[in-house]
Parts: structure tokens; C-alpha cells; sequence
């Protein structure tokens, strides 16, 4: 795709290093001189480009992805309230129980790499819809298990499902959105995977209390079922494919077989000579128009079920981990998401071994409902860094005279970084103690702002870095976070059981601490890796043009 449209023109390549970019300049038209915001990534003229869609088609389309993410982490959240039944009713103990969600991760960890390439090739309907379908068939099947073989496959297929939704939304946020809306949509995919994480098991154990853990995952399967029909019926095609022919010039001089086209220049600059999508200055840039002439493509090609190109698929399976080991910042962002996914993991287990417990003998309702102090928490931190992230990098490009650099958005994370070292050094040092379970709950409110404000900032700064390879990007990134949170099910109980709870969450305060640290040097030296580095991405980019192509 990116030798049919990119956007970064040649003298960027040259000038500037991937990601930075003038977000902030004059108004060319009546209002000269005020500082406005410039459209990045560069628009096409094109209405079917989903950059251009309309306010209402884009939210139709994000809601139902947002919707789905929480049906997604809502089935890989729940399984731990109902841990206390599902010993009695399966004959199963805790340990197996453990082992059940190291095979969920592995399931996560496979599905990222396996099918994110399909979402490349042949478009997000397709991933997104049997998705979709195979967390509906697994919802109702572990509904009616009767075994703990059952319960590991059921598990590992949720996980295969689940794992298209954390690299896929990145993408479809990137299809969608400009630069200084992301963070503000990836603020709001956070709550929802939040709302799945912390609100939606608290209804789940309400009804596993009264009706049992089967009617839950029972209820999750019919909204499951109502998903899949809107996805099928109601999500268009993000993945955008310029037409190249097929259109006259409209432009009266000449005919385009009249025009003197070198080969070269062929090559270089497909739209101009191809295309009837002509290129976008910085005025343009502000002053964005479509060409009306274009015709809107039909429903059936908005629906269709797949959108193919003729790249190979291949490469989309090695190119990821390429990606993660050649540049830092895709690195640092796959080891703050997975820490702070570990951290999430630790708490919600260990709420569930200790809260059934004396001194506070929790049923399955009373253990969702410690959820709500993470949500909270979770919901502050995602505004935080989305909303209040958007605007503080207007604000600091403003600065910077009208350039942005992706790394502004770490400028605000000293506060959610402290808070989530905080609240886990909290939590663990309360429910030693026995405390009332407010301190935990407001522990965990402190660790939800900081994953939510430290998460939203990190995802969007890759996405700005390297739009053009944001696929591989987050494949890398989901593979990194759930491989690494595949072992820590069975490290849970051993460490407790040498350190005990509160060295254990005092030690993983200064650990989460050490790792969002590494947010210094990649402001410092952010930049000038992505500047040394800009030879190794556009060669990338040029690649995936290339196959595109050919």
C-alpha cells in the first residue's frame, strides 16, 4: 500500500525523521495567521477513504469494534471470579485452574501472530467477523463443559479469538483517524478493554451468585451472537485501495496518452501519473476538499466480505519481530503493555485466591465488585492520556514552532507512572495486613490510572512513529505481552509463598517503576533513533509497496 499512497512525500524522507511532522501551522484563508491544526496523516481527495468518512460512518464503525473489545477481555477476565464454583462443579483445583489461563495466553500470544497477516491482506471484515463467531461458539461451549480438557481448549480458542481485537483496533484507529485524534481514541478503546477487564465481571459475578458461573458465559455468548450480526451487517471495510484506473483526467489540456510519462516517474509517483487523486499541499492540508466526482463505492463493496490485494502474506508472519527488535520504540511500547498487563494479571489472581478467604470471605459477587476501584482508576487515567494527551502535544508543538515529535506524548506520564508503582506497593501491603477492602480498592484505582494513562500514550506513540507498519507493530506488540504472561499463572503462588504478599507487590512497585523509566531516555533519544533509523523503516515501507504492487 504504501508505494500507492504514502504519507510521507520524498522530501520528508530526506528532511524530517519518521513521525515528526508540522501538526500546527498559519491559516491560509480569511483567518490568516491564526495557528490551526494540519491533517496528518495527508488525505486523499477521495470520499471512500476512510479518513474522509463522514463523523457518523466512523462511529458507527469504531462502536461496534469498541463493543466487541469489551465482550473480548470480559471473556478473558471473568473465568478467575468463578474460580470458587468451578472447583466444586468440574472437580478441578486451583492449580489446574491456573494452568487454564497459561493455555488462554497461549492462545493469545498464537492468534496475534497467526491472523493479524489475514487483516493485512485481505482486509479487517473478515478477521473481525470470525473473530467474532469463534468467541460466540466458545461462549456456549464453556457453558456446557463438564471437564478440565474441555476448559483448556475452550480457553486456548478464546484466546486464538481474542488476540485479533489488540492489534487489529490499532489498525482500524489508524485507517480511521487522524494524528491528533488518536489519543483520544485510544483512550476510549482503553476503557472499553477496561469495561471488559473490571466493570462487566462484576454483573458477571452478581449472576454467577444467584444463577451460577454457567449462565454468565451464557449471557456472553448471546451479546456474542448480536455482535457478529452487526459486524456482518454493519461494519464496512476500513482497509482502503485506491483505484488506479479507469477514470479520464479532468483536466481540459491534454489527454493522459498525450502526456510524456517516463518510466521512472512511473514509479515514483504512481498517484500523480495513475491516478485521478492528485496530491495534498500544506494549505490543502487545512483547507481539506473532496472531489465529489468520485463516486461513493456501493454497499456491497463497503460489505464485502473480503478485500483482497496481491501482496504476499507471507512476510506479514517473520516481518513483525523484525520490527520489534530493529526499533525502539516498538520495543519499549510491547514492554510497558506487557508489564502492565503482568500487574493486572497478579492483582486479579490474587483477588481471587485471597478475598474467598477469611478475614473477608468474598462470594463470586462481592469479588467482581473489587473491580470498581481499577475501573475508576482506569477510566481517569485513559482521559489522561487520550484526551488530555491530544491536547497537551498541540500544546507542545506549539512550542516546538508547529512541529510534533511522537515522543510529546511521554511528557505527561511521570504521574500515572508513579501512581501505578504506587498502588501496587498499596495493594499488596493492605490485604497482608487484612484491611478493610476499601485501601485495596483504592490501591487499585491508583494502579488503574497509571496503566490507562501509561498504556493510551504508548500505543498512540508507535502509531505516530510508524504509521506504515503499524500491522506489524502491534503483532510484535500483543506477541511480546502475551508471552511474557503466559508463565506468570504458575510464578503467582511460589512467589507468594517465599516473599510473601506484601514483598511480592512491594517488589513488583519498583519493577513496574524501572520499567516505565525506560519513558526518559526514549524522550531523550527517541528522535534520534528514529532519524538513524529512517533507512531501515522506509525500506520496510517501500517493501510492503512492493508486494502490494507486484
Amino acid at each position: 500500500m504504501a508505494s500507492i499512497r504514502n504519507s510521507s512525500s520524498a522530501e520528508d524522507r530526506t528532511a524530517l525523521p519518521p513521525g515528526t511532522f508540522k501538526l500546527i501551522g498559519d491559516d491560509g484563508g480569511e483567518m490568516h495567521g491564526k495557528k490551526v491544526v494540519i491533517l496528518d496523516p495527508v488525505p486523499t481527495n477521495d470520499p471512500n477513504e476512510p479518513l474522509n468518512w463522514s463523523t457518523l460512518r466512523k462511529s458507527i464503525n469504531f462502536t461496534i469494534v469498541s463493543g466487541m473489545s469489551i465482550i473480548i477481555f470480559t471473556a478473558l477476565s471473568i473465568q478467575q471470579i468463578f474460580w470458587q464454583q468451578m472447583i466444586v462443579d468440574l472437580h478441578v483445583n486451583y492449580s489446574q485452574l491456573t494452568q487454564s489461563m497459561s493455555v488462554n495466553y497461549v492462545g493469545l500470544a498464537m492468534g496475534c501472530v497467526l491472523f493479524i497477516p489475514f487483516a493485512k491482506k485481505f482486509g479487517r471484515r473478515p478477521v473481525y467477523i470470525a473473530s467474532t463467531a469463534l468467541m460466540l461458539v466458545t461462549s456456549f461451549w464453556t457453558s456446557r463443559l463438564t471437564s478440565l480438557t474441555e476448559l483448556y481448549v475452550c480457553n486456548l480458542l478464546q484466546g486464538l479469538a481474542g488476540a485479533t481485537n489488540e492489534a487489529i483496533v490499532e489498525i482500524t484507529i489508524s485507517d480511521l483517524f487522524f494524528v491528533h485524534h488518536r489519543g483520544t481514541m485510544n483512550g476510549v478503546y482503553m476503557t472499553m478493554v477496561m469495561i471488559g477487564s473490571f466493570l462487566t465481571p462484576m454483573a458477571a459475578g452478581a449472576q454467577a451468585t444467584r444463577q451460577g458461573w454457567r449462565w454468565s458465559y451464557k449471557t456472553m455468548g448471546i451479546f456474542n451472537a448480536i455482535f457478529l450480526v452487526l459486524f456482518i451487517f454493519f461494519y464496512e471495510e476500513t482497509k482502503y485501495v485506491p483505484v488506479l484506473s479507469g477514470r479520464e483526467s479532468l483536466t481540459p489540456a491534454a489527454d493522459d496518452d498525450d502526456l510524456p510519462v517516463s518510466k521512472d516517474d512511473d514509479i515514483k509517483d504512481p498517484v500523480q501519473s495513475e491516478t485521478n487523486i492528485t496530491p495534498v499541499d500544506e494549505p490543502s492540508r487545512i483547507h481539506h476538499e473532496l472531489d465529489l466526482t468520485i463516486p461513493m463505492n456501493s454497499w456491497r463493496k463497503r460489505l464485502a466480505l473480503v478485500t483482497p490485494t496481491p501482496e504476499s502474506i507471507w512476510p506479514y508472519y517473520y516481518r513483525p519481530f523484525n520490527v520489534l527488535v530493529i526499533f525502539p520504540a516498538v520495543m519499549f511500547t510491547a514492554l510497558q503493555y506487557a508489564a502492565g498487563v503482568v500487574w493486572l494479571t497478579i492483582t486479579a489472581s490474587v483477588i481471587s485466591l485471597v478475598f474467598p478467604l477469611p478475614p473477608y470471605s468474598f462470594t463470586p459477587e462481592q469479588i467482581g465488585f473489587m473491580s470498581v476501584g481499577p475501573f475508576i482508576g482506569n477510566l481517569i487515567g485513559s482521559v489522561y492520556g487520550g484526551v488530555l494527551g491530544d491536547w497537551s502535544i498541540q500544546f507542545f508543538s506549539r512550542r516546538n514552532k508547529g512541529f510534533y515529535e511522537p515522543e510529546m506524548r511521554l511528557y505527561i506520564l511521570h504521574l500515572p507512572a508513579l501512581t501505578m508503582a504506587g498502588g501496587l506497593i498499596m495493594f499488596g501491603a493492605t490485604i497482608a495486613r487484612g484491611m478493610h477492602w476499601i485501601y485495596p480498592s483504592v490501591a487499585g484505582a491508583m494502579f488503574g490510572f497509571g496503566l490507562g494513562g501509561v498504556s493510551d500514550a504508548v500505543l498512540t506513540l508507535v502509531i505516530d512513529s510508524y504509521r506504515d507498519i503499524t500491522g506489524d507493530a502491534f503483532t510484535g506488540i500483543a506477541f511480546v505481552r502475551n508471552a511474557v504472561s503466559i508463565g506468570i499463572p504458575f510464578a503467582i503462588n511460589p512467589w507468594i509463598q517465599r516473599d510473601g504478599l506484601q514483598n511480592m507487590f512491594i517488589a513488583s512497585g519498583f519493577i513496574s517503576l524501572a520499567v516505565t523509566g525506560l519513558i526518559i531516555p526514549m524522550i531523550i533519544w527517541g528522535k534520534d533513533s528514529r532519524r538513524k533509523l529512517a533507512g531501515k523503516y522506509y525500506s520496510l515501507v517501500d517493501a510492503q509497496g512492493h508486494n502490494v504492487s507486484t
